[in-house]
């Protein structure tokens, strides 16, 4: 059987080593998004969701704000300490160290399990099965991503310097898989089943995809620090890394004042199913 873990998975991401920048300058999603998932998912006040590959916590707060118990499943016991920080006092919510793909959790145990930008570090085999089985019967999946628009200025120069330095190839790499949710997530539909197609032996059923795009505003300085918080820049330019943010703040500066705040459209993606 061919090995299906994405090869930043194979190559062992150090996310604890991001915690700082990632819980100064990632931002989280729209309200939009995290409606759409709990009107799909159709579950009410007090029920549990597993938020898979947790990070600082972006995922969970917009839960909790709803009325529902959330427990955090990550490998960077840095990032869940970020997570626990930033939470109210009191919150409806746990943190547990552990491998999506060997989740430490029992059977049946979840209404939904909600996993934000950060499915493609997992082998998707044993993950969706580790879902399913953590999953009550009609229980929901959500697996979701957000993008800036392929338009934005600030994207556009990014990339346009990973493409002069290291070529083509580099700059989709250091994309977060825009063009793999463009084109529908392939992967996702070996183990969803779209409505009124026959299941086969797929753990889940009522699959579809959402895009919900929304308007966000940062500072040239924030996006700077958001690249600085991605362990995919951190692959894809290695040694140049410091470099590169560093050229990437002037090229910025030549579009907006470094703290004057911008809108940026974001594209998110979303692709849920139940559990058969």
């Amino acid at each position: 059987m061919a090995d299906t873990t994405p090869a930043e998975a194979r190559e062992r991401p150090d996310f604890d080593s991001l915690a700082g920048d990632y819980a100064r300058f990632r931002t989280s999603y729209s309200e939009e998004l995290f409606d759409t998932i709990v009107h799909y998912a159709g579950i009410a006040r007090g029920g549990r969701v597993l938020d898979l590959g947790c990070g600082t916590g972006l995922g969970m707060a917009a839960y909790l704000r709803r009325g529902f118990e959330v427990v955090g499943v990550d490998v960077a016991s840095v990032m869940m300490e970020q997570a626990k920080a930033s939470l109210p006092a009191g919150s409806l919510a746990s943190f547990v160290e552990g491998r999506a793909e060997q989740l430490p959790l029992p059977d049946a145990s979840f209404d939904l399990v909600s996993c934000a930008q950060a499915f493609h570090w997992f082998e998707p085999r044993a993950t969706f099965a580790e879902c399913a089985r953590v999953l009550r019967p009609g229980g929901a999946i959500a697996i979701f991503w957000k993008h800036a628009a392929r338009t934005d200025p600030f994207t556009q120069a990014c990339e346009g310097i990973i493409r002069e330095w290291l070529g083509d190839d580099a700059a989709v790499r250091s994309r977060d898989h825009a063009d793999e949710h463009e084109a529908g997530w392939p992967v996702f539909w070996e183990f969803a089943a779209a409505p009124g197609e026959p299941a086969g032996s797929r753990p889940f059923v009522d699959a579809c995809k959402r895009v919900v795009e929304f308007e966000l505003e940062r500072s040239a300085s924030e996006f700077v620090g958001y690249q600085r918080s991605r362990e995919r820049i951190r692959k894809v330019l290695g040694p140049k890394r410091a470099a590169f943010l560093e050229e990437l703040d002037k090229r910025l500066a030549a579009i907006a004042p470094r703290d004057a705040r911008v809108t940026q459209r974001q594209i998110q993606y979303v692709f849920l199913a139940r559990r058969a």
